[in-house]
């Protein structure tokens, strides 16, 4: 019984079923022309999937250019990532401005990256991203800031353009 019980919580711990929490994003975008592309959600402690010196990793930047995060998802794993999809614009899955998202990550990090492209309609390679201290928003509005890669340009380097662009508040589920 003993040998069952210690391969059950380490099968947990692997799986990390035992330690996961469910929370509530709501994600607007406060831009008022621009929309945002899908938003990529994963722990904090994936920043190096996403960015490398002062620019971003391939997979980023290939979701920063088209507003496709599936590169990151696959660099990340499945279950480190999670994608919230807007209804707006097509092929109906941006967020507009204004408009909110709202949407379930399951994880067990305590802060979390948030990761949007801003689409391209008036300004190219612009995306807005920030870290979020899930215990410590927990109930508060923590804006997302935009950043410019500099891939139009020729720096490739990563760039705060602004502060705001969007927002997002947690909510434990």
């Amino acid at each position: 019984m003993k040998h069952f019980i210690a391969y059950a919580a380490a099968a947990c711990l692997l799986t990390g079923s035992a330690f996961a929490e469910t929370f509530s994003l709501t994600v607007t975008n406060t831009m008022q022309e621009e929309l945002l592309a899908p938003i990529l959600v994963t722990g904090a402690e994936n920043d190096g999937l996403l960015f490398s010196g002062s620019y971003v990793t391939p997979a980023a930047e290939h979701q920063i250019l088209t507003g496709d995060p599936a590169q990151v998802v696959e660099s990340i794993g499945m279950h480190g990532a999670t994608v919230g999809h807007g209804m707006d614009g097509p092929p109906g899955v941006l967020l507009a401005p204004g408009a909110s998202v709202t949407f379930d990550v399951d994880t067990q990090a305590r802060s979390l990256r948030i990761l949007a492209m801003v689409a391209p309609t008036k300004v190219p390679d612009n995306y807005v991203t920030n870290v979020v201290d899930i215990h410590t928003a927990m109930g508060t509005t923590v804006t997302l800031n935009r950043f410019d890669i500099g891939h139009d340009e020729g720096s490739m380097k990563d760039m705060l353009v602004s502060e705001g662009g969007a927002t997002v508040m947690i909510a434990k589920k």
